[in-house]
């Protein structure tokens, strides 16, 4: 017994003593100050000085880095870097600075391990061709303190010293971030306290015109040049936009049959089609869509075949559930799409089932298996006499020709990204953005062209009355002209998408009886019916697979800071 008690009171005491000792080894960090020095050259160019005080916590750190944007100046030198006083060489090794240049300069101090201490960090560099010309000054836009970091910020002085020439038309002005500002003489001191990560500050301040600076710098004169041109790569891309476009419509034009329509709005279903063909041709001969295989799912259910239960124990883990069972294992008289749901349905790699949850069929509308059915429906419809193949296979040249466009813009952005950008900025982009739109609407046509015959795209147009007037009704744009006209209709909205809006209409006008393959847990008419909403939203969303810079802008300066 004390011996037991002994054992327990030293694991106490280690898990007392752990705890803190634990709590201590977090890694932090934070900045008590960070200050910048800016000394404005008469070139237009900066001086800076940078001086961030940090205080490491925890686990030992081993490096320091800046990152500092190129973006509006004509280039950055680093002159020094040191910590705590002590100059640091070029190198990647502890006690050596690593400078990597780029579009982002990053300056990388490697320590010796460091740990629970306080170390200042300097570095001084040189910003050329900052100060820009404007219509009426010449404008220093900087971001003294990087927009990036993660770390806290105890304050910052910034203080901007200027030749004693140059002529400070107005007060400076603060784009970004909050500052008390003091001007003395030549020099403006801007200082913050308390600075969550990622606050940065930007200012503006303007001099007279020519007092600094007597032409503008060089990515500015480069970017009036870019801005110029920007009109022609405009132009050229919408052309190239229009000219595509057009081509479009000519194909569309040509090859679309057009064929007298009917008036007559269709308040029954116009001739004996199975629901699942009927909304094939509704999509002008599309390839056949998990709506369709719903249409024949009710469909088989209005015949006896197949019945819709809802899972009365379900779990408190998993929503609301359905299941799904064949209740005549011989039916006759099936056609092959039919038979290709059936299949679908019930057919495993361990045998035939007689049953399947409705979660478990967003597993089976993809690839071979999905084929048991789309492949006899397509067939079904060739063999009918409803798809033309002259039609059907200009509208695969069509949808394929589209990737043409796709192509050739992704082979203009990077090229024109990477040959040109230098030269012409970003606007040559316009080229390949207009082959990206001509990617789309190539695209759109050819889903447009119809593959049917005319006889077949006529039966479809007497068809797409009916489904108007479907979605008519579940609008309240048409009447309910029939006491059974919610479960009569169910195959036909399930074809045409409209399956979840149809079962929501008719619950909110009233109607509790439900189709009597469906039983729901709850025997009671409103159980039923609102069980039969939530099934036909189940059952729609099963087949989706069938269906897939900061406040800093425009100043020079800015980038990143942190330890690690």
């Amino acid at each position: 017994m004390w011996r037991k008690l002994m054992i327990l009171t030293v694991l106490l005491g280690t898990l007392l003593v752990g705890v803190p000792a634990a709590l201590a080894q977090e890694k932090s960090y934070s900045a008590d100050r960070f200050d910048v020095d800016v000394v404005v050259q008469n070139d237009g160019s900066l001086l800076i000085t940078e001086t961030v005080v940090f205080t490491f916590v925890g686990e030992p750190f081993t490096f320091v880095f800046r990152d500092i944007p190129t973006s509006k100046t004509d280039g950055i030198e680093i002159v020094a870097a040191s910590v705590d006083g002590r100059f640091y060489p070029q190198g990647s090794n502890a006690g050596q600075v690593e400078i990597e240049p780029g579009s982002n300069v990053r300056v990388t101090w490697h320590m010796e391990p460091t740990a629970n201490t306080t170390r200042t960090f300097v570095l001084e560099y040189r910003m050329l061709g900052v100060v820009q010309q404007t219509a009426n000054s010449d404008l220093l836009r900087y971001q003294p303190m990087p927009d990036e970091f993660e770390y806290r910020i105890g304050s910052s002085t910034v203080t901007v010293e200027y030749p004693s020439s140059a002529n400070l038309q107005e007060t400076p002005i603060l784009t970004a971030g909050q500052a008390t500002v003091d001007r003395n003489s030549n020099k403006v001191t801007f200082t913050r306290q308390n600075i969550e990560p990622n606050q940065t500050l930007v200012f503006e301040m303007a001099f007279a015109q020519g007092s600094l600076i007597d032409a503008p710098p060089t990515w500015q004169a480069r970017q009036a040049e870019q801005d110029a041109l920007a009109p022609v790569w405009l132009g050229a891309g919408l052309l190239i936009a229009a000219i595509g476009t057009l081509g479009a419509w000519g194909v569309y034009r040509n090859h679309q049959p057009v064929l007298p329509k009917g008036t007559a709005v269709r308040y029954q279903p116009p001739n004996d089609l199975p629901p699942a063909i009927a909304g094939v041709l509704n999509g002008h001969g599309a390839k056949p869509s998990w709506s369709n295989a719903l249409a024949t799912l009710f469909d088989l259910a209005d015949r006896g075949i197949l019945s819709i239960e809802e899972v009365a124990d379900k779990k408190w883990y998993q929503g609301q559930d359905f299941v799904i069972v064949q209740q005549n294992m011989t039916p006759g008289n099936l056609r092959p799409h039919e038979q290709g749901l059936l299949n679908l349905l019930f057919q495993t790699k361990k045998g035939r089932q007689t049953s399947v949850k409705m979660s478990k069929l967003a597993n089976m509308v993809n690839g071979k298996q999905w084929e048991k059915f789309t492949k006899p429906l397509e067939a079904e419809l060739e063999a009918a006499g409803y798809i033309d193949p002259v039609r059907k296979k200009r509208r695969l040249w069509v949808m394929g020709g589209s990737f043409i466009f796709f192509i050739l813009g992704t082979a203009a952005l990077i090229g024109l990204s990477v040959g040109l950008a230098q030269q012409f900025g970003a606007w040559p982009i316009a080229i390949g953005l207009a082959l990206f739109l001509l990617f789309a609407v190539w695209l759109i046509v050819g889903n447009m062209l119809t593959i049917l015959t005319d006889d077949a795209k006529q039966m479809a147009d007497a068809w797409q009355s009916f489904h108007d007037y479907l979605k008519a009704v579940t609008r309240k744009k048409a009447a309910v002209d029939n006491p059974n006209m919610f479960t009569q209709f169910v195959p036909y909205a399930a074809s045409y998408g409209l399956l979840h809006q149809w079962a929501k209409f008719f619950q909110k006008e009233g109607w509790t009886e439900v189709p009597p393959y469906f039983r729901a847990a709850s025997h009671s008419g409103d159980s039923s019916m609102a069980a039969f909403v939530a099934m036909s939203s189940a059952s729609a969303s099963s087949g989706g697979a069938a269906a897939g810079a900061g406040a800093a802008g425009g100043a020079a300066g800015g980038g990143a800071s942190g330890a690690g």
